[in-house]
Formats: C-alpha cells, sequence, structure tokens
C-alpha cells in the first residue's frame, strides 16, 4: 500500500468513524426482528430511514472466530487479500467505495449516521443506501427481457468494464479490481450500473494485470453459468467485439494456463488435469481456452 492509498483509507475510516459520534445522526430502530434482508456471514436488514429506507450491514455475523481467522491466514498468506476479520472488512469496503465513487463508477452511498439498534456493536456496521435495482445474474437469465435489450446491456458493461480495468492499470491500483467479481455483484437500477460487494480486496500493486485477468474470468464464468453453454458462445463474441482491451483478454490464457511463475504454472496443470471441478464447461481453465480460440478465430478472419 502506497501513501496514497494509505492516507485514503485513513480519510475514509476517520471519516466513517467520526460521523457515528454526531448526536444530531442517530437512527433509533426498537426491533430488527422483522426486517432481515440478507443473512450470508453477513447480517443485512432494511431498515426505514428518513423518508424510504436504508440497509443496515452489521459485519459481525454468524462466523465463529476460527473461521475468522482461518480466512485471514489464508488471505494474507496465500490469496494476497486484505483481511477476512470483520473491522477489517468494514475498513477495506468503506475505503473502496470512496475509491470507486472517486474514480465515477457508481456505488452505494454511505451515509453518515449513528444506528441504535439492540444487538448492534459499536464500529461494527455501516448503513447504506438501500438499492432494489436488478441484479445482473437476474436480469440476463430472465426470459422475459428482449435479447437486444441484454446485448445493448452488455455492451455497455464492457465498456464501463474495460474503463475501471485500464484504470487499475494505470494507477497500480488493485482496490479497483472486483475481488468477488460476477453478475450476482452489479446491478442496474434508474439507468445505472451500480457496483457492491467490496469487503475483501487485492494488495499487491505489481500484480493488477493478474488481478485483472482473474477478474475477466470470473465474470465471464458467472456470465457463461447465467445465459448457458449455447447463449455464451454469443456474448463471448460480444466481449471480444466490444470490450476495448484486447490484451487483457488475451493475458486470461497467459495467466491461467502458462503463467510466468513455474510452480503455480505446474499446480493449475495439475488442477486442470486431474480435478473433474477443473474440467467443467464453465471452470476457469474452460473459460480461458474459449476465449483464446475466440480471439484467434477473431485475429484469422481479421
Amino acid at each position: 500500500m502506497n501513501v496514497g492509498q494509505l492516507r485514503l483509507l485513513i480519510h475514509g475510516v476517520t471519516r466513517f468513524h467520526d460521523a457515528l459520534e454526531k448526536k444530531l445522526e442517530t437512527l433509533h430502530i426498537d426491533t430488527l426482528e422483522d426486517k432481515l434482508l440478507l443473512k450470508n456471514g453477513n447480517y443485512l436488514y432494511k431498515v426505514p430511514f428518513r423518508d424510504g429506507h436504508a440497509v443496515l450491514k452489521v459485519y459481525y455475523g454468524d462466523r465463529s472466530i476460527f473461521r475468522y481467522l482461518r480466512g485471514t491466514l489464508g488471505n494474507l498468506l496465500f490469496a494476497g487479500q486484505t483481511s477476512f476479520m470483520p473491522k477489517a472488512r468494514l475498513s477495506t469496503e468503506v475505503a473502496c467505495i470512496h475509491l470507486w465513487r472517486q474514480n465515477g463508477l457508481r456505488v452505494f452511498e454511505i451515509y453518515d449516521v449513528k444506528v441504535d439498534a439492540p444487538g448492534v456493536p459499536e464500529g461494527g456496521y455501516v448503513l447504506y443506501e438501500y438499492v432494489p435495482g436488478r441484479h445482473f445474474v437476474n436480469l440476463f437469465s430472465d426470459p422475459e427481457v428482449p435479447e437486444e435489450e441484454k446485448l445493448a446491456l452488455y455492451r455497455r458493461f464492457l465498456k464501463e468494464w474495460h474503463r475501471r480495468h485500464d484504470l487499475a492499470m494505470k494507477l497500480r491500483e488493485p482496490r479497483l479490481i472486483h475481488e468477488n467479481g460476477d453478475l450476482k455483484h452489479v446491478m442496474l437500477w434508474q439507468d445505472d450500473l451500480v457496483w457492491f460487494d467490496f469487503e475483501m480486496c487485492f494488495r499487491s500493486r505489481r500484480r493488477v494485470k493478474e488481478f485483472v485477468a482473474r477478474e475477466i474470468l470470473a465474470y465471464l464464468k458467472s456470465l457463461g453459468k447465467t445465459v448457458g453453454p449455447e447463449k455464451f458462445q454469443k456474448y463471448l463474441g460480444e466481449t471480444v467485439k466490444h470490450y476495448p482491451g484486447r490484451e487483457y483478454l488475451e493475458y486470461t490464457y497467459t495467466y491461467i494456463l502458462r503463467n510466468p511463475n513455474p510452480a503455480r504454472r505446474a499446480a493449475r496443470w495439475l488442477d486442470f488435469r486431474f480435478k473433474p471441478r477443473a474440467r467443467k464447461p464453465f471452470s476457469k481453465y474452460r473459460v480461458a481456452l474459449a476465449l483464446r480460440d475466440r480471439l484467434q478465430t477473431l485475429l484469422t478472419r481479421g
């Protein structure tokens, strides 16, 4: 982490925690029993706020301390990611949201409000904007949405996707890569593409190109599972045609199957050769091969 990243992190976290102390910005909630929106390791509640609703995200969920420690050790020692501990995930998410917004990407608003509710730990929650948009995973799988509308939206997504990747490369900023990127974590709301889920991020400024490749494969895997094998070929063609950064697409094959690191290359070769899961139609290996073949076909025709 460089000086600029550290300042942004400190600014975001300090601003958030200072806001929690404002006496005039307190939200009192008598009970959360009937307000649970989602339980996914965290607790998300849809709560009344001002003239509408907000989402109260409590980062202390139903995981044990051993799960937090195991996840943190795995992230820090092997995955090159940030800590899995609750307060660390909160701080990471707040800092990433500020960073993405600073770079022109639509993310949830953070409300500078102190929440007074039973069972909500001090310093362990954030109050977010409630955005009832359509998640891409549901939108692209919906047969009622015209295919032309889906393709237009996907082309728009590809341009914004590439702009963010290009920005991450130019700034050497790993936090602009979506660590948990898939169609479940981007939605369409009031004609905006809204990105979310930033609890963890990558840390190395030297490996941003790898992280771009990883995210591309993650999203394409999710897309394939969402639209199915037949339509996936069409969307793969759209990706090659409308994603402006051909170099980033080409590097996905190098990253996953021709990695310059001999140990990683050997481990992935063994994984692909012997694990049944790695040979499924939308494994990262299959997707990288399909993308390489589509790029080669385009080059031959061009």
